[in-house]
């Protein structure tokens, strides 16, 4: 089928705002009408993600679809000004661009919405929201839980990513130049009003601390019968929001599948590591059978395809995983059972050995070194965690006998714990790891819980001193295959630094190991899907543009002999490129350096600096962001500078230094 392009055009909300728009149709639309497929995104339409929208859109749009890429307002080319992710601004935009959508002469009326991370997000939040033209979703490495399952917290712990987050945002959407040759003359007074209006993000999430209405709002587990749509959840192993998939499927009552492969957070079709799979051809099945009515059978397929990753030693950069294929008539599913395990004096036991005792926790502060990245994907390499070796000898660990049969463990992880602390406040880590024959130690898969959110409702409550709490961590999501002849581990710690934030104060935690437990998942006969489109397609290249200075990155982790501090140095440099569709060249580097001194929590630095530069025809912007981070017992303190540039000279700057209360 044959298609066209509308390379940027505005929308002219009902509400006065004009929001900028990609889109790819066929060409005889007008005359024959298709379904519209959304993705709504404040990462800049005509050059942020133009890659991988390249490579998707046109070959979706072919199979009689009319797919359309919206800046949020206050982005890209979009009008007025960004004010939140997920905002109650962002989503009364958002219906009113579905309505738009299917009003329009080349649209049958029905609507689908896609997206990865940010668009995951919003496509779920809108299905939550109803309005009546959307029709469908697919929802990719997304969250039903803004609070607990997010890059800002988890389990109530504070995530470096926070910071982060908040910083590459900044340099990657929120205050880059629209481009001139698309928004016209006045293009310097809109670039220049964004920047003296746009919050400061970091400030907003370090204020928020407990799951309050501000988290609430856009969790769409606060109510899942608010989704009556079809919902086709897809996400990867590597990727830190993959437990949405297995929440949607447990608890959506409209039609839900479920997608799961060894991916960081990518698109399935562009992720790594591999094998990748024909996501167009996946995802043509879930729209023709709900935006045209199609009786192509998707549904009587299996409700769950997921990837039974093998084992592997550990590296900290994957390209592809070996492995197999499986499904899921159902989830939960029947197939597949617990084991339950003891932990009992630096082991896993069925059965009690010996009389049960204590065990002391006091991991150093420099614990989670060997981590990885939380949200793979979005750098270049060294992302993945590598050898658990140093992090399991700070933590408490047990580990199960030689394995005389592999074990596949598929689902979630349960660690049951009954656990003190000597302060009143205290985190707890737990990390699931494969040990090989040689003592090597590879991270399955773990959990993380700031002891201040034990209770169900998961509102902090004080923490008494020496009293006993029974908790149950929940590990991520998982499939992974442990041979015979390995181990398998699970460590405990207090620390998991750069991970997460550390507590104010240095704690140390007791197990009081007759209530403890492990439950594994154990899927004991595996069942093969034949679904086609789950074929590998990996070996092709990805066109990024035209080539001018390769992206890569180093990572260094140093320990300072005189004063023990441990430093963690990252340089990421996403190179230099021409997107010829645009005519934008982007030049893009990050610096990060993160340190602590293994007994002093409150040493903890993240400092981060961004370099961004673009070429716009003849405009030429470039910003310069620094962040830093550090902490006291009572406070955070974040200090930020914010300078934005045409050609080499400053137009704009602005400092923060700011203390939010902890």
């Amino acid at each position: 089928m044959k298609i066209r392009e509308i390379h940027h055009d505005f929308i002219n909300l009902s509400n006065g705002i004009k929001l900028a728009y990609r889109a790819w149709l066929p060409v005889n639309a007008e005359q024959n009408p298709v379904p519209a497929i959304l993705e709504y995104l404040p990462y800049r339409k005509n050059d942020g993600t133009v890659v991988r929208d390249e490579l998707t859109m046109p070959a979706t749009a072919k199979h009689g679809y009319a797919c359309i890429r919206v800046d949020i307002r206050g982005t890209g080319e979009s009008d007025g000004l960004f004010d939140d992710e997920y905002s109650e601004q962002e989503l009364s935009d958002g219906e009113l661009v579905i309505d738009w959508l299917s009003r329009q002469v080349w649209c049958d009326g029905n609507v689908g919405m896609v997206g990865i991370s940010w668009g995951g997000f919003n496509s779920l939040q809108l299905a939550y929201r109803q309005p009546p033209a959307l029709k469908t979703i697919i929802t990719i490495c997304s969250t039903t839980d803004r609070f607990n399952e997010d890059i800002h917290y988890a389990g109530g712990c504070l995530l470096n990513d926070n910071l982060d987050w908040a910083a590459f945002f900044w340099a990657y959407a929120q205050a880059r130049c629209p481009d001139p040759r698309l928004v016209g003359e006045n293009w310097k007074q809109q670039w220049l009003h964004r920047l003296n209006n746009m919050p400061l993000l970091a400030d907003k999430w370090l204020s928020e601390s407990s799951k309050n209405q501000y988290w609430r709002h856009g969790s769409v587990n606060e109510d899942f019968s608010k989704i009556k749509i079809p919902v086709y959840a897809i996400s990867g192993w590597a990727d830190a929001y993959r437990n949405s998939v297995f929440d949607l499927l447990e608890n959506l009552q409209s039609p839900c599948k479920g997608l799961i492969g060894p991916w960081a957070h990518k698109y399935p079709n562009i992720a790594y590591p591999g094998p990748k799979i024909d996501y167009v051809k996946e995802s043509v099945r879930w729209w023709d059978k709900w935006l045209k009515g199609i009786e192509n059978h998707i549904m009587a397929e299996p409700k769950l395809h997921y990837y039974l990753m093998d084992s592997v030693e550990p590296c900290t950069d994957y390209s592809y995983r070996t492995g197999r294929w499986q499904s899921e008539q159902q989830w939960p599913s029947s197939t597949i059972s617990y084991q339950h395990l003891l932990l009992e004096d630096s082991t896993l036991v069925t059965k009690p050995q010996v009389e049960q005792a204590t065990v002391e926790i006091d991991s150093p502060g420099s614990t989670g070194q060997m981590a990885g990245k939380l949200m793979v994907g979005i750098g270049y390499s060294g992302e993945f965690p590598g050898n658990q070796q140093l992090d399991d000898n700070n933590s408490a660990s047990f580990d199960t006998l030689t394995l005389n049969d592999a074990f596949n463990i598929v689902g979630q992880p349960l660690l049951t714990l009954a656990v003190a602390s000597d302060q009143t406040d205290a985190n707890v880590i737990a990390r699931l790891c494969d040990i090989h024959p040689n003592g090597q130690s590879t991270l399955i898969t773990y959990c993380v819980l700031n002891l201040k959110h034990h209770s169900a409702d998961q509102q902090p409550k004080p923490i008494t001193v020496g009293q006993y709490y029974n908790v149950q961590l929940q590990l991520h999501h998982i499939a992974y295959q442990v041979p015979a002849g390995h181990k398998i581990r699970v460590s405990i710690s207090n620390n998991y630094w750069p991970l997460i934030w550390p507590t104010p104060i240095k704690n140390k935690l007791t197990l009081a190991l007759e209530q403890c437990c492990l439950m594994l998942p154990n899927k004991q006969h595996l069942i093969p899907t034949n679904n086609p489109a789950l074929a590998d397609v990996s070996g092709s290249d990805l066109y990024l543009g035209e080539e001018i200075r390769a992206g890569k990155s180093t990572k260094s982790i140093d320990a300072n002999q005189k004063t023990g501090t441990l430093l963690t140095t990252t340089d990421i440099d996403y190179g230099c490129y021409f997107h010829p569709s645009c005519e934008t060249k982007i030049d893009f580097t990050v610096k990060q350096i993160l340190s602590i001194h293994p007994n002093r929590p409150n040493s903890a630095k993240s400092k981060s600096y961004f370099n961004v530069s673009m070429e716009q025809g003849d405009v030429i912007t470039s910003l310069k962001g620094q962040y830093e981070m550090t902490s006291t017992v009572e406070y955070y303190a974040i200090r930020v500078k914010w300078q934005a540039y045409i050609e080499k000279t400053c137009v704009f700057e602005k400092d923060f230094d700011q203390q939010i209360v902890r």
